[in-house]
């Protein structure tokens, strides 16, 4: 189970769109956090997975799911968010700062906002 708030925020929001994220959503009662690898630039999470996830496993090997910007006040601009799976399975989660600048921490304030086209422009502040 997914520990982190802001994580699972980020998570609802990019697997709520077209059929791949939804299928994905499938997945996410299954992912836990493993490491949280803060580049200076962005954040990598990765997750292990628990059993019976395999049975949400999509059809497609290797995956990127984007679509959520994230703002902050730890943020210079603004930040991107995406999931990326490898063998059909939710893998890890990549955030990456606009500016080129991330905080080496969680962020405790943010708003995210769902931002591809065909979105509901669904949106979680936290402050």
């Amino acid at each position: 189970m997914i520990k982190s708030k802001y994580i699972s925020d980020i998570l609802d929001l990019l697997l709520d769109g077209d059929d791949l994220g939804q299928k994905a959503r499938l997945q996410v009662d299954f992912l836990t956090e493993k490491n949280f690898e803060y580049t200076g630039v962005g954040l990598f999470v990765s997750f292990d997975h628990s059993d019976g996830i395999n049975q949400y496993r999509l059809t497609e090997d290797k995956t990127v799911i984007n679509g959520v910007e994230i703002r902050s006040t730890d943020l210079e601009i603004a930040a991107e968010a995406m999931v990326h799976t490898i063998d059909g399975l939710i893998d890890y989660l990549e955030i990456w700062s606009y500016s080129g600048e991330y905080p080496t921490k969680e962020l405790a304030n943010y708003k995210l906002t769902q931002a591809w086209l065909k979105g509901q422009g669904r949106e979680i502040e936290v402050s």
